[in-house]
């Protein structure tokens, strides 16, 4: 995994953390949460709390498949594609995050 430090609390994001990026960068998960959490309007927190839980079950499930070892030749390049997917899934939870 490539070596990212995250722009709001500036520690470095270890494999097997959950995080993302925005146009400031890398950025932890709980970190961005935290953050959008105190800049959010307050009729908006129920949809902050929704995708929440929508990009942490993306994340993990991110880590869940980084987590499978000896992946057989004729399937690798099928799951490489899943992953891809769920990470275009995620920016665009991010994306809505941000728009809140």
């Amino acid at each position: 995994m490539a070596e990212f430090n995250c722009y709001l609390c500036k520690n470095a994001i270890k494999t097997g953390e959950k995080f993302t990026f925005t146009k400031k960068g890398a950025v932890h998960f709980t970190c961005f949460i935290s953050e959008r959490s105190k800049e959010v309007k307050k009729e908006d927190f129920d949809k902050l709390r929704a995708l929440t839980i929508l990009m942490d079950s993306e994340l993990q499930h991110l880590l869940n498949i980084l987590a499978i070892k000896d992946i057989p030749a004729e399937i690798q390049e099928k799951i490489r594609v899943k992953y891809k997917n769920i990470e275009k899934e995620v920016n665009e939870t991010t994306q809505m995050i941000l728009s809140l």
